[in-house]
């Protein structure tokens, strides 16, 4: 393939995804002194339905990044997570986990439109200094092989360009091309569909919180993202009916939410996605690697995609910085340190959804454990909303949370054996302990490595 070759040193960096993990990952890079170039192949940026929460590790991040600022932030704030359990008598009530104060953290959570949030971070980042933006242009191949530094092939203006930067970064999301293209292979799961619509915010229930209603239809989603909106999403499980779907959703609203709800779907069409866990066999691969969605991605219920995704960014800047902008170095330190957090918003990810959506004694089991175990104390609360939010990354307190959910069983004990359920409860207590023991050699890998 011809084309003229613009090598590493007129461009540092590659950057293919001009989104939150393009953005925040170029921003990071600048502040190291590299010269950065993102290719962003959709400029028009359509409707979708994407990722619009951001826990407050993330906000903190953005605004150490320079691309949000305390005096003019989009969207709206968020003080932590309203859930509404389906099995509840009174379907408005709801528990509360609220972030908790850390040091170091100083803004809350904060939900942001998808659109306004990417057009306003590439809009800044390319302020920054040694950032270049090119619009409507696509990285059509990644040639070279893993010894060797990888040179991508650009197509831009009707024309090709084979750029040769130090290091190439996969921004790309969860259907990753450069995840592809540069020979990583991945598993994939997809768990359900998405609908979304908005709504007036005038009717949300527990204002400024994410609210979560669970129900045996999947996940709903509520929560105000500014200008007096609320951003309403359903669940769809493989096989169900959307329409039905979205039906037993709205049977567990709040009566005035509900029939705004129904009017807004009356009157325009929802947006459509997929839910997805993904995992890549690996993070870096020769002079590149991949951040954000393109680097791995789990079932939604933690929202925490995003606040990865800056945090990939952190994480990278701080390895080059380390390791005196060695690429492979760094990429060596990114892998071990993304690896980590990812291993534990995976798991927790997956476990909730198991725990929330499965029908089985054991699932149920350990859905009543964790309610109770929310129950006992505002600070059980805030130590799950660490884990939820990736302030508290950690295996080994994912695995020590799940130890101590598990001991709320033997509290639950006289309520199982008075509905007759005492062979359910000694089959879900083995599995929990089973998984609590797994958690724990986990966490003994992760150390280890």
């Amino acid at each position: 393939m011809q084309g003229k070759i613009v090598h590493h040193e007129d461009i540092d960096v590659l950057i293919a995804g001009g989104g939150v993990a393009g953005s925040a990952a170029a921003a990071a890079l600048s502040q190291v002194g590299l010269r950065i170039l993102i290719i962003e192949p959709d400029a028009a940026q359509g409707r979708r339905l994407a990722g619009e929460l951001i826990h407050p590790p993330g906000i903190e991040g953005l605004c150490q990044l320079g691309l949000l600022s305390d005096r003019s932030m989009p969207g709206s704030p968020v003080k932590g997570f309203a859930i509404f359990p389906a099995d509840k008598d009174d379907p408005a009530s709801s528990i509360t986990l609220r972030y908790g104060e850390r040091p170091g953290i100083r803004h809350l959570g904060r939900a942001i439109e998808h659109r306004i949030l990417k057009n306003h971070l590439l809009e800044t980042v390319q302020r920054f200094p040694g950032v270049t933006v090119w619009l409507g242009a696509r990285v059509i191949w990644i040639e070279g092989n893993p010894n060797g530094p990888f040179t991508a092939v650009v197509r831009w203006n009707d024309g090709e360009m084979r750029i040769r930067p130090r290091l190439i970064l996969g921004a790309d999301g969860p259907m990753s091309r450069v995840r592809k293209m540069i020979g990583i292979s991945h598993e994939t799961r997809r768990y359900s569909g998405m609908m979304g619509i908005e709504v007036e915010d005038t009717h949300l229930p527990n204002s400024g919180y994410g609210n979560i209603f669970l129900n045996s239809a999947g996940v709903a989603y509520a929560y105000a993202i500014g200008e007096g909106r609320a951003r309403v999403m359903f669940e769809i499980l493989k096989g169900a009916d959307s329409n039905e779907s979205i039906k037993t959703h709205l049977s567990l609203f709040p009566s005035l939410f509900r029939l705004d709800i129904e009017r807004a779907l009356a009157m325009s069409k929802p947006l459509a996605a997929a839910n997805f866990c993904i995992v890549p066999s690996a993070s870096t691969q020769g002079n590149a690697a991949l951040v954000g969605d393109a680097r791995g991605c789990c079932h939604p219920l933690t929202a925490s995609g995003i606040t990865a995704a800056v945090k990939d960014a952190l994480i990278l800047r701080d390895a080059l910085r380390e390791m005196n902008l060695d690429v492979t170095a760094a990429l060596h330190r990114y892998s071990r340190r993304c690896g980590r957090l990812e291993l534990t918003r995976r798991t927790l990810a997956e476990e909730l959804r198991e725990a929330f959506l499965a029908q089985t004694p054991e699932a149920l089991l350990l859905r009543e454990c964790i309610f109770s175990y929310w129950h006992t104390s505002d600070k059980a609360r805030v130590r799950s909303m660490a884990l939820l939010s990736t302030v508290d990354s950690s295996i080994f307190s994912l695995a020590t949370q799940y130890g101590t959910v598990a001991l709320q069983a033997f509290r639950l004990l006289p309520h199982w054996f008075l509905e007759k359920a005492v062979v359910d409860w000694h089959r879900g207590v083995l599995r929990l302990v089973h998984k609590s023991l797994a958690f724990q050699y986990a966490a003994i890998r992760q150390w280890l490595y």
